[in-house]
């Protein structure tokens, strides 16, 4: 089974490293090519490493022909991903538009809209966290948080307004006339720094590797990321996933204070330990297959719980569950209620959701879906001539989203974030540069 997870990684990395050649900036164009990547990182990557050493999610059997029919609706999916993308119109080749710098009044709005609505939902979620034990807090974070849903999604923000901060300063590098001094790079570099350090602190390591990404893709509309200099950042991504793997282990044993879990394992199984953790959600679909009479379909369940989530449970209580809790109850059935204590849901990612939902038919639906809206947004991003940073991050964090957020993210949680996270960006975009009067108040 290792040979066929091979052969599926490098069968799609191939395809897509054939279109990309030595230019990173290509998936920024054409970002079917990242989905193409992130189907065979997680799909196909991750699930060799898991064979290798012999590391699994859940404690259950699983025969050979589960894997390969997990595999081949892994296949399945990113075809039809594909087919949507190229049915939309994603084969074309527009050009993209030109990034500007923002002006001086709009760096304030920015800063009043986002900054710093998203930074006080970081510190408030901080503060939370310094309330309680750090063991305590680790060990039952989703009901120490249960009903500040509002607060973790608007933190999200957080992570789009520093990428915003690091694009300017690149796009104002490259402008003419006075460029923004390296010294702007200190107070960016803060905020980034305490972005990252608080939701580190929080237990949601994942969404330091969606701020490096959307600072990554940002950073394609400016430069055009040779391969060579790509390379280069290799060993600082590894070290960045092996940190954020090691206190993915720690975390888990604060209460024992038991530092020889971590020490005992080399590098690659604590690599592989956090990697599994934050992507190895290929095993949703080998459970599924496994267990083919044991859950029935949801039949689009978990799709309407993600459009309502923005409704907050206080005026819903009986909101519909997503699709981590759904899966939850088919593996251990009755064990995730509202009323439950120490609640524990799975995260399932879109393949997983769209054969929860319709079976097999679900996976060509969901991958259409996908594929199409990967092209609307490229093709709607193409028909401007020019765009601020704030622009570039709504792409940025649009197209990470749509190739490789939902393939791991469960789609309640991913959508609510991407939503109201895009709202506030839409807000600044649509004031732009224009002045504000107010009666006789210019803002």
């Amino acid at each position: 089974m290792a040979t066929l997870y091979v052969i599926f990684f490098m069968s799609l990395g191939l395809l897509a490293f054939a279109r990309i050649g030595g230019r990173f900036d290509r998936l920024f164009v054409n970002p079917i090519l990242a989905f193409v990547l992130t189907v065979a990182f997680i799909y196909g990557f991750i699930p060799w490493l898991k064979e290798l050493q012999q590391v699994q999610t859940y404690p259950f059997y699983y025969s050979t022909d589960a894997k390969l029919f997990a595999l081949l609706f892994s296949l399945v999916f990113c075809l039809s991903g594909i087919g949507g993308y190229l049915l939309a119109g994603g084969g074309a080749r527009p050009a993209l538009p030109q990034v500007r710098a923002l002006t001086k009044r709009e760096r304030r709005r920015v800063l009043v809209l986002v900054g710093i609505p998203a930074m006080c939902a970081v510190l408030y979620l901080a503060r939370t966290v310094s309330a309680y034990d750090l063991a305590d807090y680790m060990k039952d974070r989703i009901m120490i948080r249960r009903g500040m849903g509002p607060a973790v999604v608007l933190a999200f923000a957080a992570i789009c307004y520093a990428a915003i901060l690091v694009t300017n300063y690149f796009a104002s590098r490259r402008a003419p006339g006075r460029p923004m001094s390296r010294w702007r790079l200190l107070p960016i570099g803060a905020v980034v720094l305490v972005v990252a350090v608080a939701f580190v602190a929080m237990g949601n390591r994942n969404f330091v590797f969606i701020l490096i990404a959307i600072v990554l893709f940002a950073s394609l509309s400016i430069f055009k990321g040779r391969m060579s200099r790509a390379l280069m950042l290799l060993p600082v991504m590894l070290a960045i996933a092996l940190g954020l793997s090691a206190w993915a282990k720690i975390r888990t044993t604060l209460d024992s204070a038991d530092a020889s879990s971590v020490t005992s394992e080399g590098p690659v199984q604590l690599l592989v330990y956090g990697l599994n953790g934050a992507f190895g959600n290929a095993e949703n679909l080998v459970w599924l297959a496994q267990h083919e009479r044991d859950w029935d379909p949801v039949y689009g369940a978990t799709v309407v719980a993600a459009a309502l989530n923005p409704i907050p449970r206080a005026f819903w209580p009986d909101k519909p569950f997503g699709g981590g809790p759904a899966l939850r109850n088919m593996i251990y059935p009755g064990s995730y209620t509202l009323d439950g204590e120490k609640l524990t849901s799975y995260t399932t990612g879109l393949p997983t959701e769209g054969y929860m939902n319709f079976g097999l038919l679900g996976l060509v639906l969901f991958g259409l879906v996908n594929g199409a809206c990967l092209a609307g947004i490229r093709n709607l991003y193409a028909r401007r001539r020019e765009v601020t940073p704030v622009g570039v991050v709504v792409y940025s964090f649009s197209i990470f989203m749509f190739s490789s957020g939902f393939l791991y993210m469960e789609l309640l949680g991913g959508w609510s974030r991407y939503f109201i996270t895009v709202l506030l960006l839409f807000a600044v975009t649509w004031l732009g540069n224009r002045p504000i009067r107010m009666r006789g108040v210019t803002a």
